[in-house]
């Protein structure tokens, strides 16, 4: 019954975001122009409850590159980026803004995150110019690994491995790899999370390892 009722409530938010969502990325395909889309993304970001994150989840499944209806994304959190891709059953908590990215499935995202589009997103080269003059803004799209983690206050401008967790309040400047342990500002590893022997990834390592002796004899 509470699936059936999620469902229903679903269809008719999808229902409902529709005309703004494909008009936005329709305006976007043909003009290339965000405009609309921002307007929207914003907007929907401050719908509160239940009813806001189904409408989150309607409108970025109808307008981001991918994206899918399990997007669990809070109160007054946005992608700004229209290219974005999503993956399954990601979690985005509140008031957290995403630029150009590609987050992998089962993600969680926490509080008061901010993800830019890459560490040289404002490119200022001009010392003469106006900061508010010289728009040289280079986006490259970050990766957030597959069930990762990322908590409170951080800020990512570097990609990040799968099953890899950021400490709240820290700032990633360089990618951190695969199931570490990072914290810091700058973001520093502080504990490899491969601890069963039993992990393909483990086994792997020690192959590597083992050729690594080899080779050396």
């Amino acid at each position: 019954m509470k699936k059936f009722f999620k469902f229903t409530i679903l269809s008719i938010l999808f229902l409902f975001t529709a005309p703004f969502g494909y008009s936005s990325k329709l305006i976007y395909k043909t003009t290339k122009s965000s405009l609309l889309y921002d307007i929207f993304a914003q907007f929907f970001a401050l719908v509160p409850g239940i009813i806001g994150t189904f409408v989150r989840a309607s409108f970025y499944k109808q307008t981001l590159k991918k994206s899918y209806l399990d997007l669990d994304i809070g109160f007054c959190s946005f992608f700004s980026k229209i290219e974005t891709e999503v993956g399954r059953g990601v979690l985005i908590t509140g008031h957290t803004q995403i630029g150009f990215a590609h987050i992998g499935d089962y993600a969680v995202i926490a509080n008061y995150v901010s993800i830019l589009s890459g560490r040289y997103q404002h490119n200022f080269t001009d010392p003469t110019k106006k900061i508010t003059d010289e728009i040289n803004d280079i986006y490259n799209c970050i990766s957030i690994g597959a069930h990762s983690f990322i908590g409170d206050n951080s800020t990512v401008m570097a990609s990040i491995g799968d099953h890899t967790i950021v400490g709240a309040a820290s700032n990633v400047i360089k990618p951190l790899p695969p199931y570490t342990v990072a914290v810091g500002n700058p973001a520093k590893i502080v504990k490899h999370r491969i601890r069963n022997q039993q992990s393909p990834l483990y086994k792997k390592k020690r192959t590597v390892q083992n050729s690594d002796i080899n080779s050396n004899i």
